[in-house]
């Protein structure tokens, strides 16, 4: 039987947030009224999830993040 592997994702709330308001069709900009982040702060912490998971967009970022129940 092939190994299980499971991975542990470091994602602050604040960030989950804006996952999951993207999930439901919320703007990057709603997304970070809806988190009360302001813009440069919510595009900074869209950037470092999608440079650690390797993904160029947030529309990846969240189909990434959907696949593996973390919004």
């Amino acid at each position: 039987m092939p190994e299980v592997v499971t991975r542990h994702y470091d994602l602050d709330r604040t960030t989950l947030r804006l996952l999951a308001a993207l999930s439901l069709g919320a703007t990057a900009s709603d997304a970070a009224v809806v988190c009360n982040v302001s813009d440069s702060t919510m595009r900074r912490k869209l950037a470092a999830v999608r440079d650690e998971w390797g993904v160029a967009t947030n529309v990846q970022a969240v189909v990434f993040a959907v696949r593996r129940g973390l919004v």
